[in-house]
């Protein structure tokens, strides 16, 4: 998130923001490597966006948490929240680099695009 982005507050529940924050960095891990797979642009663009979420998604839970903490007591509790949401959001900016070479026509190795066509599950985006 860029430093001089201005966010705004939205009052969310930590457990909601984890519980997005989950699910979307498991929607943009299918769509990253499903982009790579199909070398579609418009799903590693939809990955960069989701990105976006997860962020401010991030930073909503920081936020609550340190409006959160009373005490040092209440602060130690609350490292727990804080270190899954900053492992989902790492999660996601996986994905997102995995979007990235797509988008920046590096190119996948033949090797790698073999193991992604042996995934089960693949995703694609359907408008209805």
């Amino acid at each position: 998130m860029a430093e001089s982005e201005k966010i705004d507050y939205e009052p969310i529940s930590v457990r909601e923001a984890l519980t997005e924050m989950k699910d979307v960095s498991e929607i943009m891990i299918d769509l990253a490597y499903s982009a790579a797979l199909f070398n579609s642009h418009e799903l590693a663009e939809e990955v960069l966006e989701l990105e976006k979420r997860v962020d401010y998604l991030a930073y909503i839970i920081d936020m609550n948490t340190m409006l959160a903490a009373r005490d040092a007591e209440d602060a130690k509790h609350l490292i727990a929240v804080t270190t899954v949401a900053a492992a989902t959001n790492k999660i996601s900016d996986a994905a997102a680099d995995i979007a990235s070479i797509v988008l920046k026509e590096i190119g996948i190795h033949p090797i790698v695009r073999k193991a992604f066509e042996q995934v089960e599950e693949r995703l694609a985006r359907t408008i209805v």
